[in-house]
């Protein structure tokens, strides 16, 4: 028997004023188009690490371009990560996208001593849209007043797709 992947399952969404709060919160924002990409991950997740490494750059590219707000929001699921989300902080925040480069791609695996931050609020804040583990995936459309999540990894195409249909 052949497996056959299913289309991702997007969940509708229409909470606007969560999603911008989220953007706010969201240690790594980039862009200012009127679609958002919210990409939901722990800096421990082996699914949010291939995520990454396979659409991080369209993303980057689409956000530079202004096609979209690429935004990402810290969800810790492995309570070993939470060091390096902390130190995610204490990085200036130009420097953040390459932090994350480097911890997905195992460069760097230990975190000096950073507070908080504002990590609480961007869980609780996801927790509101309903995010419930990494990867998740949020599409919104601010000028629609809606959008769509998806929990778990989706391919490129998939990722592609969702923000057309937006």
């Amino acid at each position: 028997m052949i497996f056959k992947r299913s289309k991702p399952k997007l969940t509708p969404i229409t909470k606007t004023d969560a999603v911008k709060r989220l953007l706010e919160l969201a240690p790594v924002r980039l862009g200012n188009g009127d679609r958002a990409v919210l990409v939901f991950f722990d800096l421990k997740c082996p699914f949010c690490a291939r995520l990454f490494r396979e659409i991080d750059e369209t993303l980057l590219e689409m956000a530079e371009k202004g096609l979209i707000t690429y935004a990402m929001c810290d969800y810790v699921v492995h309570r070993d990560a939470e060091p390096l989300h902390r130190a995610l902080r204490c990085v200036s925040e130009k420097e953040r996208l390459q932090y994350i480069r480097e911890v997905f791609s195992s460069r760097k695996t230990e975190a000096r001593d950073c507070p908080e931050g504002n990590l609480r609020e961007c869980e609780k804040a996801a927790e509101e849209v309903g995010v419930y583990g990494t990867p998740t995936l949020l599409f919104y459309s601010f000028s629609k007043g809606r959008g769509y999540i998806h929990f778990g990894y989706m391919t490129p195409s998939e990722v592609l797709e969702a923000i057309s249909s937006l």
